[in-house]
């Protein structure tokens, strides 16, 4: 009887365990947007590949460290393509991993004076949309390191226009 059980125990473990681990997201794609706001937000359109291929949009940029000097930076604004290195890549899809992506939300706010944050993730077949002024805490690591995809200096201008999905869009 204790051989059953124990058996039983063992099969309903292994099939139903504690559902998807972070380590079974099968990456395939993130899109990022950044819209400005009433200050110097820049606003940027970013598709990050599972092949590590990133096209980016950088609609407005500035430079200038004080507020009263700032000008929009017609050097990195444009349309641009590269690819991310693996050190990069490995960092964003430990972050995906380590988020809990499956359970993450976003409150959606669009309230305010603040750039408005949407991410699309592309991962086991399913696509899942998060937009708001103010992510949560749990999400500022993945917005830093799209963040910094997108203020690298790893792509290259182009001039082929390209558009970047937005909240409609079907796979």
């Amino acid at each position: 009887m204790m051989r059953k059980l124990t058996i039983i125990l063992i099969f309903v473990l292994t099939q139903y365990g504690c559902g998807k681990k972070a380590s079974e997201i099968k990456f395939e794609k993130i899109i990022y947007h950044s819209s400005g706001c009433f200050g110097t937000c820049p606003t940027y359109h970013l598709e990050v590949l599972n092949d590590k291929n990133i096209k980016l949009y950088a609609e407005t940029v500035y430079s200038g460290s004080r507020f009263t000097e700032r000008k929009e930076d017609l050097e990195k604004m444009g349309y641009f393509v590269g690819k991310l290195d693996n050190k990069t890549y490995e960092k964003l899809i430990k972050e995906i991993k380590a988020i809990d992506i499956e359970n993450l939300t976003f409150d959606g706010a669009n309230c305010c004076d603040a750039s408005l944050k949407t991410i699309i993730i592309y991962y086991n077949g399913k696509r899942k949309y998060l937009q708001s002024m103010f992510p949560p805490q749990n999400a500022e690591k993945l917005i830093s390191i799209l963040r910094e995809i997108c203020n690298s200096s790893k792509v290259k201008r182009t001039s082929k226009k390209f558009n970047i999905e937005y909240k409609n869009a079907s796979r």
